[in-house]
Parts: structure tokens; C-alpha cells; sequence
């Protein structure tokens, strides 16, 4: 809880610094993070327990492990060395370091450091985290990263590689009995948006049941049951796509008596719109939604503020795709891939 209230306070002092407009995201997760940890209030501050994304691999150093040896926590496969082969279940990791700035090879690597530490725990017989870049080019980003699984590592030799330096390799095998790879739910994802009807050949009822009234296409989703077979009251696809919310006249006669900000130039904090939800906003300036609440006001045809305000978010549509799913009862998912 006092996690979540430091990110979203962060979020909300950002937004009042650089103001609207700016598309630019504030991490309030990490500074949230950081001021934890500075005051001791993080879980296992004592031990370090997993890093940060590592730029190859991530390793408890002889100082921080318990038997005084390096001891490896995690691996990057980005294809970062000529030398790497990947299928995913099986890899040939090639270790750190002997690279230029356009990481090429240019000398021998030792044994030291990170590749001392896949060593070690090969000796052990640990298994190893496995975390993988994938190249996603989006407004925030040119690379995700996904989480593959444990692996162990099978074997270790000292080789001659592409480029004619020697460097350390290591056979890595995925353990068995985990939940699936990241990079597969991506790639399944990324089919889902690109060929939906390949991706998933039964179960789509419509591929957009707002008749393209949306920006974007709304499908509809089940491999639960024949619902849409016997149930024509509660099945989407006896429903009419309304494109804006249509309220009862009573729901204009409750509450506030009906009246709205005064705010012409956009809402700001203490104004009767921010009173309904609490004295804060639900949104921050570029729209994201701050935390889950039962109810969210948002500024109506009785507010003064432009359609600009920062409190005008689910009228304007939708930004995202979104896919109505049946789950023992219909239920919606918005995202970027789905």
C-alpha cells in the first residue's frame, strides 16, 4: 500500500511539474522503489536478491555470496555475440567481455567476474535465470525484455570463436514443468493482433462488434461455452454498439444537483469534478488511469472545461484494441496486442 501511494504520488507531482502534453511517461515505480529502499523500508534490503535488467549477466560477487565465490543470478539473450545459438529451449551463451564499442570481438575474454560465476554455479549444479531481449519497436521503446524460465547449465569450454578470440561458452538447457516462455505468449500475442483468425481459428465470434464505430476493431471471444446459442439476453451479439454513454435523465438529478466544473481552460486540483473522486483526479495528463477505484466521475455535458481536460479520458474512445472475452461471465481486456 505505501508502495502504490508513492508511485501514484509521483506520477501526480510529474504531471504538475511538466504540465500536459508532454507524452512523456513519469516512473514513478522506480522512484517509488528508490525511496524504499533509501529509508529501509524495502523487503530483503540485506540481501541482494535479484538486480536490475543486467547488461549480459547478473551476479552476486564474492563480498555479497554466502560460500565467497561469484555466484550468477541471470543472463541477457539478446544476441549480443556472433558466437550465441538460441532455440530457445537450448542455448550456447557465450560469457562477457573482449568487445568493442560496435561489440565486435576484439581480444580474449578471462575468467573472471560474471563468466567465473556461470562456472560456479555449473559446479553447483544452480539453476540460472533467463531473461530475453526482443527487438519491439514502439513510442517508449526499440526492445522488450521477457522472462524465459530456469535453466541449468549443462556444460563449459574455453573455444575459438568467429572472430578468432577465444571465449568461454556455456550449454544452457531449459528445465522442465515451468509456465510458458515470454517470448512465445509475445509472439502469440503479436499474431493475435496481425492474424487473429490464424492465431486462433475457433472461438471468435465477431472480429469487431462495434462495426467499425471504434477506431479500432472490438472482438468478441469464447471457448467457454455456446452461450450465444441459447442466451440471446446477455450475448454481445444480440447487443446494440453504442458509441457514447447513454444516461437515464434521473442520473442527471443526483449527486451534485446536476451541475459541473466552472473550470473553461481545463480542470484543476480542488475544483467540484476533483471533489467527486476523492479531491484527486483518476487520470494523470496523458490519460493513464493513476489506481482502481469503484467509481470514476469524469467531466459531463454540464462542465465548462474544454474536451481537452485532463478529466475527459473514456469519451474520446478507444485508443487501444479491446477484446471481449467470455470468462463464466463476459469481460473485457484492452491492450496493445490483444
Amino acid at each position: 500500500m505505501m508502495y502504490d501511494s508513492l508511485r501514484i504520488l509521483v506520477i501526480v507531482e510529474e504531471g504538475k511539474r511538466t504540465g500536459p502534453g508532454n507524452g512523456r511517461r513519469a516512473r514513478g515505480d522506480l522512484r517509488a522503489a528508490t525511496v524504499m529502499r533509501d529509508r529501509g523500508l524495502w523487503l530483503n534490503r540485506d540481501k541482494r536478491i535479484v538486480g536490475s535488467i543486467p547488461a549480459g549477466i547478473d551476479y552476486l560477487p564474492r563480498s555479497q555470496s554466502s560460500n565467497g565465490e561469484p555466484i550468477a543470478t541471470s543472463i541477457i539473450v539478446s544476441e549480443g555475440y556472433e558466437d550465441d545459438q538460441d532455440t530457445c529451449d537450448s542455448i550456447i551463451y557465450t560469457g562477457h567481455g573482449g568487445q568493442d564499442k560496435f561489440s565486435h570481438q576484439c581480444m580474449h575474454q578471462k575468467l573472471e567476474g560474471g563468466n567465473l560465476a556461470l562456472e560456479r554455479i555449473m559446479h553447483y549444479g544452480i539453476e540460472v535465470r533467463v531473461i530475453r531481449g526482443i527487438k519491439y519497436e514502439n513510442r517508449f521503446s526499440s526492445k522488450v525484455y521477457v522472462y524465459e524460465g530456469l535453466y541449468k547449465i549443462l556444460d563449459c569450454w574455453f573455444d575459438v570463436g568467429k572472430l578468432g578470440f577465444r571465449v568461454y561458452k556455456y550449454r544452457l538447457s531449459r528445465i522442465d514443468g515451468q509456465p510458458e516462455m515470454g517470448s512465445s505468449i509475445m509472439r502469440f500475442a503479436e499474431s493475435l493482433r496481425i492474424r487473429p483468425l490464424s492465431a486462433r481459428p475457433m472461438g471468435y465470434l465477431t472480429l469487431d462488434i462495434s462495426m467499425k464505430k471504434e477506431k479500432v476493431p472490438v472482438f468478441l471471444y469464447n471457448d467457454i461455452d455456446s452461450d450465444h446459442d441459447h442466451d440471446h439476453d446477455h450475448d454481445p451479439m444480440y447487443f446494440d454498439y453504442l458509441l457514447n454513454t447513454v444516461f437515464p435523465p434521473f442520473a442527471f438529478n443526483q449527486g451534485f444537483n446536476g451541475t459541473g466544473c466552472e473550470c473553461v481552460s481545463g480542470c484543476m486540483e480542488g475544483c467540484l469534478c476533483a471533489m467527486k473522486n476523492g479531491g484527486d483526479f483518476a487520470y494523470d495528463h496523458n490519460g493513464l488511469l493513476l489506481r482502481r477505484k469503484p467509481e470514476i466521475f469524469e467531466c459531463g455535458n454540464f462542465c465548462q472545461c474544454p474536451p481537452t481536460c485532463q478529466n475527459r479520458v473514456s469519451q474520446h474512445g478507444l485508443g487501444n484494441r479491446l477484446e471481449i472475452f467470455r470468462l463464466g461471465k463476459w469481460v473485457g481486456e484492452s491492450g496493445p496486442w490483444t
